[in-house]
């Protein structure tokens, strides 16, 4: 399993380093975008879909029994071995020049998954976990990744790539009586959040309403840190939905409690 760890890895890392002479090729620059959805805006750019295409050409070249599950593009088969890919994470910070878009890559067998890889093209920062390892690279130099330790929700910083995409609005007053608990709520991370989380900057990120290829890449890289990443029901993240990203049990806990509260119903007051 070591040695196939190793082939996986290093051919993530060329997955990533293909996908980035692709996006970092549109980046800033005038590209066409379309819109997914009817009502709403869920952008897409020829980016998106060149790397999609790419990547999944080189796995099913390498590896033409694996499955691959992806934003733009999939490929079903019945393999223990599944790749997911979001070629870019954040499209909407990506067409207006923020830099703090990413590539997902990851890989699952038996719906366990073992290696995930965060690429940050704009930044120039790769956020890794496999095995039990987690770590960054930046300008080429290695850094194991850990959690804060702080335990206090009145301590704590919380991210949320933007309130107005949670799944419904119960969702979203969730995630609003859980900010007003913190001592910190920053907007507009999305992916980034997660690794921040697992470097030691960001203590609880919070979404619903995401798809596996918005998370999947991110366990191995948060749990491998010393954190916890499962669904707002202590579920796991395979299949995405509602998505807490906490810096330990303690915290994961009591932002639970908090998500997971009923909202309070309207009382319709009597005259009479």
């Amino acid at each position: 399993m070591k040695k196939n760890i190793k082939q996986f890895l290093d051919f993530s890392n060329f997955l990533a380093d293909e996908a980035r002479l692709v996006s970092l090729k549109y980046f800033k620059k005038k590209i066409k975008i379309k819109n997914k959805k009817r009502s709403g805006f869920d952008p897409v750019t020829e980016a998106d879909i060149k790397i999609q295409k790419k990547l999944n050409c080189l796995i099913l070249e390498h590896y033409p029994d694996h499955s691959i599950i992806g934003e733009e593009e999939t490929h079903s088969k019945n393999s223990a071995y599944e790749w997911c890919i979001d070629p870019i994470d954040g499209t909407k910070s990506f067409i207006q020049g923020m830099p703090l878009w990413g590539t997902l890559i990851s890989l699952s067998k038996n719906g366990n998954i073992i290696l995930g890889l965060a690429d940050i093209p704009a930044l120039d920062e790769r956020y890794i976990g496999h095995e039990k390892k987690s770590y960054k690279i930046i300008n080429g130099k290695k850094t194991n990744l850990k959690v804060r330790n702080d335990t206090e929700i009145s301590d704590s910083i919380l991210n949320t790539t933007s309130p107005y995409l949670f799944a419904d609005k119960n969702d979203q007053s969730s995630f609003e009586r859980l900010s007003k608990r913190v001592k910190l709520t920053r907007l507009g991370g999305d992916c980034y959040s997660y690794c921040l989380l697992a470097d030691g900057h960001v203590d609880i990120v919070v979404e619903s309403g995401l798809n596996p290829w918005d998370i999947r890449a991110l366990e191995p890289i948060i749990i491998n840190a010393g954190g916890i990443l499962k669904t707002w029901d202590n579920k796991k993240i395979l299949d995405g939905g509602k998505i807490i990203a906490c810096s330990n049990n303690k915290i994961f806990n009591k932002c639970t409690t908090i998500l997971n509260k009923k909202n309070p119903s309207k009382k319709v007051s009597k005259m009479g």
